[in-house]
């Protein structure tokens, strides 16, 4: 399941879904071989990988290449300054906030915030957070829940299609994924692994407080699913806190720290040719 930024599939492809399946399906599947040569050679290589995409069902407010936080919905400068509050508190502590805060009307403010994550961590940043804010954005819209439904209707039609044993989810993918397999519990069966990567599902605010069904205190592994590993980069701003999803959720049974690029530390080419994967992956597909 894949994640943010992946709209550019669908246009290039012409807007045919099934064209846009096939590249971003092929992308993945390169990733994953080459990484799966360099750390596990021993493994017979994948023939096939196919990637559920939903780019498609998601409007956005953000124009594709751009990260114009100006041009964030209400939602999203929501989402945007929420989650710049939440990093900036795991990275720096708590007088972060101080220096973010605007009067009480910080939830719809967001120039402040952006200069913030600018001053202290990059451009880069500050522009991963609008588009991973609007995303969430177009997902989470309670004006318009068929979005949502649409997401994950195509999810579970894939899971009932390929049965698979193993399922990789990115970003926003899993969120989307946790939903589903949560949501009808029959989904889960035959799932010997689920690995979630860049994950922002324990995101206070942001994620955590808005899946559906609701968690309550924890959230649980999805039912019937039999393993389940997070993978996080320790500079991934989308995927807070590295190393502690644990602490919001019952049932996880690893959770894996790295470090992969600091240039693009949420990208999933990343994940996906990493040695951890791998390591994963061929306890389970060895």
């Amino acid at each position: 399941m894949h994640g943010i930024g992946n709209r550019k599939y669908f246009t290039r492809a012409g807007d045919d879904l099934a064209l846009a399946n096939r590249a971003i399906g092929a992308d993945w599947l390169r990733w994953i071989g080459q990484g799966g040569a360099k750390y596990a050679p021993t493994r017979p290589p994948l023939e096939a990988l196919p990637v559920v995409y939903y780019a498609d069902c998601l409007d956005q407010d953000i124009p594709m290449g751009t990260a114009d936080v100006e041009s964030l919905g209400p939602l999203g400068r929501e989402l945007f300054v929420t989650w710049a509050e939440e990093f900036g508190r795991a990275s720096l502590g708590e007088q972060w906030a101080d220096q973010i805060s605007q009067n009480g009307a910080h939830k719809w403010l967001v120039r402040k915030p952006a200069e913030a994550l600018v001053k202290h961590f990059g451009e880069q940043v500050r522009d991963l957070l609008a588009r991973a804010s609007d995303s969430l954005a177009c997902y989470f819209d309670p004006l318009d829940t068929g979005r949502r439904e649409k997401v994950r209707q195509r999810v579970a039609d894939a899971l009932r299609e390929h049965r698979p044993r193993v399922v990789l989810a990115h970003s926003l993918g899993s969120v989307v994924t946790y939903e589903t397999l949560c949501a009808d519990p029959d989904l889960g069966e035959g799932i010997d692994l689920l690995v979630t990567l860049g994950s922002p599902l324990g995101v206070p605010r942001v994620v955590f407080d808005r899946l559906d069904p609701a968690p309550g205190v924890k959230g649980i592994r999805p039912p019937r699913v039999k393993r389940w590993v997070n993978i996080a980069d320790v500079g991934d701003p989308v995927a807070l806190p590295p190393g502690r999803l644990g602490e919001r959720f019952e049932g996880l049974d690893e959770d894996i720290t790295v470090s992969l690029n600091v240039l693009n530390p949420h990208g999933v080419k990343n994940y996906l040719m990493c040695r951890e994967l791998a390591d994963v992956l061929g306890r389970h597909l060895g």
